[in-house]
């Protein structure tokens, strides 16, 4: 347990949320935390396979005016998008590379910030597979999906009626998911070419728990006879935890590395005496959950899906942070595999996970962060990373350069400077007389009639043998005789 941010008198500043860089390839692991006391800094910090203390990078600041509530990297790691308070969204990157992040302690290279405005706090984002789009989710109940080469709102959400307090985007690209203080999830279908349409997306909404028993008859389904009996429906139960049972500013929602399943913290078991999460299937949200993740301290703030496939399970791991515990399960399963408590003095806020899945940091309010490492085989016989979505075709991407032209091309250059001599003092070698394409004459095309030329006036100088030569003919003039109109006796 470290502690990294403090403040004047020696206290320990609120860590809001973290997260880890994707890449550990190089064997480092990189994450950013986020001080929420209003000192609007993001910090860098990193830490080495078998090394007990981390090492500090930098601190990302003058972004934000206001406390910072979340950090979240890029999938593939080239930029990192931080937002808070006074709905202020900054997209950190460098100038040279994805690995921009390296040289900032050594002054080498330095960090750039585009913003994206909200009108209100925002409390969560994630990024899309290909890093293209940013989801962000306010306290005025909106949610925004952004462009994040042109800065731009995509879609505009505006379905829930309070606080959004986690939003997620599917591994798969196929779905984005909100979950808010007004008690319920929605899901939000991208068909192919979302981003061009005008069309508002179809939303699923989750709130009930639901018995597939007691499923509403289809449309289309006939009625029942007079002489049957009606049974009368069962009260439905509330499928999240109220805002009084519910004490957290987050309900950090996340997908199952496959993407088939969501997993919403905050809720409350059907018997409403117990509280956790709870994991939905993608393509039956109609039935209700699949599992309930019951809370090791009766509380559930947020979800972190492992980012890595575990050989030998049935499905994926997942993270879930209570007041005080964090509890990892397998998602098909309700027992945990690993609980972990009394590790801090205030609420826990957000965890991350290691891409090779040998590292889970846990962040709190109370300005320290807890590492819990995982040697080989404890939680599966390997750990294999899914298949990242590449980019959409015809998106462009904020660091792609221009290609080159070609050899063939026909460049024309403006103002350009002949290029030197050779370093013997030679001009360099002019291009051999056949390899020059010949320039193609254009013939000229009459858009008007030639004007007739005048005869020289009267003690004029005669004009040019040469220019009367080459001088059209003049046209003749016809003589019109005059017609008698009346005769004089």
């Amino acid at each position: 347990m470290i502690s990294y941010h403090s403040l004047e008198g020696g206290k320990s500043d609120r860590v809001m949320s973290i997260d880890v860089h994707p890449d550990v390839t190089d064997g480092v692991v990189v994450f950013g935390t986020v001080g929420g006391g209003g000192s609007g800094e993001i910090r860098l910090w990193s830490i080495a396979p078998g090394e007990e203390a981390p090492r500090f990078r930098s601190a990302l600041a003058k972004g934000h005016e206001g406390s910072v509530n979340c950090a979240r990297w890029a999938p593939d790691g080239s930029r990192l998008a931080s937002a808070g308070d006074r709905g202020t969204v900054c997209l950190w990157r460098g100038g040279s590379d994805a690995s921009w992040w390296c040289d900032l302690d050594k002054k080498q290279e330095r960090a750039r910030c585009d913003h994206l405005n909200h009108a209100d706090d925002i409390y969560d984002v994630a990024w899309s597979p290909c890093g293209k789009w940013l989801l962000t989710g306010a306290i005025d109940g909106s949610a925004t999906i952004w462009d994040t080469c042109t800065r731009r709102p995509v879609k505009v959400l505006r379905d829930h009626a309070h606080y959004i307090q986690g939003v997620c985007w599917d591994p798969c690209g196929n779905y984005v998911a909100t979950a808010s203080s007004d008690r319920s999830l929605k899901v939000y279908d991208l068909p192919p070419k979302w981003h061009a349409s005008k069309k508002a997306l179809k939303t699923s909404t989750v709130r009930w728990w639901t018995d597939p028993n007691e499923l509403p008859p289809k449309k289309g389904k006939k009625a029942s006879l007079p002489d049957e009996p009606k049974v009368k429906a069962a009260n439905r139960s509330a499928l999240f935890a109220s805002e009084t049972a519910h004490a957290s500013f987050f309900r950090r929602l996340c997908a199952s590395a496959d993407g088939t399943l969501l997993i919403a913290p905050g809720a409350a078991s059907k018997d409403d005496k117990a509280t956790g999460a709870v994991t939905l299937h993608r393509a039956q949200l109609e039935r209700g959950p699949v599992s309930f993740l019951p809370s090791p301290d009766g509380s559930a703030t947020a979800c972190r899906a492992c980012p890595a496939l575990i050989e030998g399970r049935t499905s994926s791991l997942v993270a879930v942070c209570a007041h005080d515990a964090v509890a990892v399960y397998d998602v098909a399963k309700n027992t945990p595999c690993a609980v972990a408590q009394g590790l801090h003095y205030a609420a826990l806020t957000d965890a991350a996970w290691a891409a090779d899945a040998s590292l889970l940091i846990v962040a709190s309010a109370d300005g320290y962060l807890s590492f819990i490492r995982f040697e080989a085989g404890d939680l599966g016989e390997t750990c294999v990373a899914p298949e990242r979505v590449p980019p959409p075709a015809g998106l462009d991407d904020m660091r792609r350069r221009p290609p080159p032209p070609k050899a063939d091309d026909e460049v024309v250059l403006l103002g350009v400077t002949p290029a030197p001599a050779t370093p013997g003092g030679e001009a360099p070698p002019a291009s051999p007389a056949g390899s020059a394409k010949k320039k193609k004459r254009i013939a000229p095309t009459l858009l008007s009639p030639p004007t007739p030329v005048k005869s020289p006036q009267k003690g004029a100088a005669p004009a040019p043998a040469d220019a009367a030569a080459d001088a059209p003919p003049a046209k003749k003039k016809k003589r019109i005789a005059p017609t008698l109109l009346s005769t004089v006796p």
